[in-house]
């Protein structure tokens, strides 16, 4: 029987025998965002979002007179990024009399010790994890801004920001499709009945329906209970629904409880010079310590609200934007709304 002292002995001496760094926290490869997202470059601050719309022009041939239908009509949006900062220091010297000790490498320059590069890449693979979790779970908050003591989450408007937006918005209202609270029971009726109500015109442009990661399991756990077998097929084993055979998307983080889509490349990722954010733009050196420092500008959000299709459990909205000039604008031909 092994006691505590010598199971730590054992632990201590594998890992001076093979001094690997581990970085404690479960990195993101990438954006998770970022694969549904259409990047825009340069953009730095706000970002005008303009939409013309064009009433019916075409008519009978029979009358000479001129008799144009409606004027086009334009929309505009504001979309904006977030500017964000990294600051990071390193002492090597830290690393003396640690199982990184060999990595310290005594006369070279701080910036060129293996230590420290091993550590960039750590610190790189940081950043994509802080901002895929900013990119959902972010809620932008300008007072925790330059505080001695930085706060982790305020520094940007993440997706489930942008959707709270999406529900409060009468002025760009977003496309509302009524249904019930999800629940584990009901997740299969709440999707069907989603996709089924998508507008006619909307539904060959729609690729995903989005849901929280935690609807996605339940959506597969009831499907095979009430169906016998889970929609899954060829493509990268990707989960389907069950009429448009559309990807269904769990997005880690996103509030349980949201479903949505959208058009082909109406959700946009707002990126300014810098397009990766896992990049440091400058290294000092200062009295031994290294700096790592790096700034970029980012954020999501959808180019056109009218054209997001938001699953709402709000008993005083019906099915369309709910404003009806703009469902005659938008939708002039889908028969549901009014």
């Amino acid at each position: 029987m092994f006691t505590t002292t010598e199971i730590r002995s054992d632990l201590v001496s594998y890992i001076n025998k093979y001094p690997e760094a581990f970085q404690a926290a479960l990195l993101a490869n990438a954006i998770f965002l970022s694969k549904y997202a259409k990047r825009l470059t340069k953009i730095n601050g706000e970002y005008p979002s303009v939409v013309a719309l064009m009433g019916h022009v075409v008519q009978a041939y029979y009358s000479k007179k001129f008799s144009p239908f409606t004027d086009v009509t334009f929309k505009k949006k504001d979309l904006k990024t977030f500017r964000q900062k990294v600051d990071f220091q390193l002492d090597p010297a830290e690393i003396l009399g640690t199982i990184y000790a060999d990595k310290f490498d005594e006369g070279k320059k701080p910036q060129d010790k293996k230590i420290t590069k091993e550590i960039m890449d750590m610190l790189l693979a940081k950043i994509t994890d802080d901002v895929d979790y900013l990119s959902v779970n972010g809620v932008y908050n300008a007072a925790k801004t330059g505080l001695d003591t930085p706060e982790f989450g305020y520094s940007m408007d993440g997706l489930n920001e942008v959707v709270k937006d999406l529900r409060s918005n009468t002025g760009n209202p977003a496309y509302i499709i009524p249904g019930d609270a999800v629940t584990s029971t009901n997740i299969v009726t709440e999707i069907n009945s989603f996709e089924k109500n998508l507008p006619s015109m909307a539904k060959p442009k729609i690729k995903y329906i989005f849901t929280s990661a935690e609807d996605a399991e339940e959506y597969q756990e009831q499907y095979d209970n009430t169906y016998g077998a889970r929609p899954i097929y060829k493509e990268a084993d990707a989960l389907r629904t069950r009429f448009g055979k559309r990807e269904l998307v769990g997005i880690p983080g996103l509030a349980k409880g949201t479903i949505y889509a959208t058009i082909d490349n109406n959700f946009l990722e707002l990126v300014d010079v810098v397009e990766n954010p896992a990049q440091i733009t400058d290294v000092q050196v200062q009295d031994r310590i290294v700096k790592m420092l790096s700034e970029f500008s980012l954020g999501y959000d959808f180019a056109i609200n009218q054209y997001v299709y938001l699953h709402s459990a709000d008993a005083t909205k019906n099915l369309g934007l709910n404003d009806a000039t703009q469902n005659k604008l938008f939708y002039p031909n889908e028969k549901k709304i009014a």
